[in-house]
């Protein structure tokens, strides 16, 4: 069983694995720079706030709050009601109480009327209502008691998510100008390869020119290399198939033609007299050798010769009045009628691009196995429908069963029915003149009961 070839694309192979890699070192450093920032800013919130409990213990003392209880208490818990007051959001987030043996001494207004801490030194997290707190408490000797300082967790959250959005959001809004410019970059590299492959693409077998360019990118220099010296061998055995046919023209049928010569000279000067029938036999071995080795030089220029470049228009209507004028003679041969229909003709005529002598073989061809293959006093029809574009060559022989009729546009292939002498070669060739001019074509039954062969230009 033969393995199916997996083909990838290297733009698609290289932008996946880039922008795979893009996205890993976006979320990657955005990930990172989330976690230091949570870091950075716990340890920022917690010395703001031992530095806010050590600013607070050194500029209150016991007489001072004694003295000025009532003023404090009302300038702290009243606040809001000033609206001259200028305040902060965040005021309401932080808090801060005074508490000695006797209870609470002194609170802001966001702090609650009760101690909200053990009163273990240092720094503790509290559940207080539906919020999470810091907490951190100092301890002052001189006046024995305890200052504690809250702050309200979601602010170091938001700042958090804040800190973070603002460096993460511009990398993920970069990735997507980053893949394009990728993208680009990719594309312009990889233009030298579609370049070549455009030229390699457009060459065939008449003119294989090296590939040459101004400028290549050394990556692709090995493979330029490479490709013109194909290009040199496909030419060099393109130049060696052009010459044996254009030799085996001249060197294969002019000795047949001799020997065909010499034997019916053999013939004529012994006609009273009775010949040894390998003479006979000679004569039908050449006259099968000459017609096998036209075969052959059709079907090798039907390969080589031609390229669509050298096209022209072909005149449909007079390529078939010739086929029809050179084969009537030979139809009349075996007493057999050659009849030529045209069907919607239109005044301006039916023509396709082509090559008119190859086009001109493949009819000849069909008309003669039908010719060939029709018993005498039959007749053979062509058809030509303009409208339609449709050329139909009907003859009364013995027909090709369905499951032969795509066999036998194999070379050398000949159906175990076939009479008379043959090669195999006629419908090979047919196939292949009109593969090369993308003409439909098929094989079916015709009225008569012989075979009809169809052409659909």
């Amino acid at each position: 069983m033969k393995s199916k070839t997996k083909h990838y694309s290297i733009r698609r192979y290289l932008t996946f694995h880039i922008v795979g890699w893009a996205l890993a070192m976006t979320i990657i450093p955005a990930v990172w720079v989330y976690y230091d920032t949570a870091k950075e800013v716990e340890e920022l919130f917690d010395a703001s706030l031992a530095q806010s409990a050590r600013v607070l213990h050194g500029m209150t003392s016991q007489d001072t709050i004694e003295k000025h209880r009532d003023s404090l208490t009302e300038a702290l818990l009243n606040k809001e009601k000033d609206p001259h007051a200028i305040q902060h959001d965040y005021e309401k987030k932080i808090s801060f109480q005074v508490i000695n043996d006797t209870g609470l001494i002194l609170r802001s207004a966001s702090a609650p009327n009760h101690p909200e801490s053990d009163l273990t030194q240092g720094y503790t997290y509290i559940e207080l209502g539906e919020f999470e707190w810091r907490i951190f408490t100092l301890y002052s000797k001189e006046d024995d008691w305890h200052l504690v300082m809250g702050e309200r967790m979601d602010i170091r959250d938001e700042l958090i998510h804040n800190i973070a959005l603002d460096h993460a959001i511009p990398l993920f809004l970069l990735t997507p100008f980053f893949v394009l410019m990728v993208s680009l970059v990719i594309r312009k590299g990889l233009k030298p390869l579609e370049v070549i492959a455009s030229d390699v693409q457009k060459k065939n077998y008449t003119s294989l020119e090296k590939l040459s360019y101004k400028t290549e990118p050394e990556e692709v220099t090995g493979l330029i290399s490479a490709v013109n010296t194909l290009f040199d061998h496909l030419s060099e055995q393109y130049d060696r198939e052009r010459r044996f046919a254009s030799d085996a023209a001249h060197e294969l049928r002019t000795p047949l033609a001799a020997l065909m010569i010499h034997t019916e000279n053999v013939l004529e000067d012994n006609k009273d007299t009775a010949l040894d029938s390998s003479i006979i036999n000679i004569k039908k071995s050449i006259h099968r050798l000459s017609h096998l080795v036209v075969q052959l030089l059709s079907l090798s220029r039907a390969d080589t010769q031609l390229i669509e470049d050298d096209f022209s228009q072909v005149n449909v209507i007079k390529t078939v009045e010739q086929v029809v004028s050179d084969f009537t003679h030979l139809a009349e041969q075996k007493e057999q009628s050659l009849r030529y229909i045209v069907s919607n003709p239109n005044d301006e005529g039916l023509s396709i691009k082509g090559n008119q002598a190859l086009i001109y073989n493949m009819l000849c061809n069909v008309v003669t196995n039908a010719i060939k293959y029709s018993p005498e006093n039959s007749t053979i029809t062509i058809t030509l429908d303009c409208e339609q574009k449709r050329i139909t060559v009907e003859d009364s022989g013995p027909g090709i069963a369905v499951a032969l009729r795509e066999r036998v546009k194999d070379r050398f292939y000949r159906t175990p029915d076939a009479i008379g002498e043959g090669s195999g070669l006629g419908l090979a060739i047919v196939n292949r003149i009109a593969n090369i001019h993308q003409i439909d074509w098929r094989l079916d039954e015709a009225s008569t009961g012989g075979l009809a062969v169809e052409f659909i230009l």
